[in-house]
């Protein structure tokens, strides 16, 4: 992740509140929002910071591997990656790709917006 980018993104995630509710990580570059609603458990998720950032979508979210959540909210489960020393599992969820958000605009959304599409997402069943 270039220096562009890791100033973009911090700069999105100090605008969300409490502060210490996320944290942007390396290796793979990727932001953790901690302690979100859901319509079981609170959860952690995991957002991957996807090459060619701001220009291209955020797209996907990671629950912690085991999560009762992979069961009851939309999207399949897919690959389970290692970061930040916990096992994460990907789910197919596209917000920006005809999931019910808006379309991506580099202009506006970030990390700041895409908190607002996980915490529905978190309350939806599938």
């Amino acid at each position: 992740m270039n220096e562009q980018v890791i100033d973009r993104v911090t700069a999105e995630l100090s605008q969300i509140t409490p502060e210490g509710s996320t944290k942007l990580i390396a290796n793979p570059d990727a932001v953790i929002y901690y302690n979100l609603p859901s319509i079981l458990e609170n959860t952690d998720v995991l957002v991957r910071v996807p090459d060619g950032y701001p220009g291209a979508t955020l797209d996907y979210a990671f629950l912690p591997e085991g999560s009762s959540l992979i069961n009851h909210i939309k999207g399949a489960a897919q690959d389970v990656i290692e970061a930040d020393g916990r096992r994460w599992q990907q789910i197919s969820y596209h917000p920006h790709n005809g999931g019910g958000g808006p379309g991506w605009d580099p202009t506006i959304h970030g990390f700041h917006t895409y908190i607002d599409e996980i915490l529905t997402w978190l309350a939806t069943k599938k």
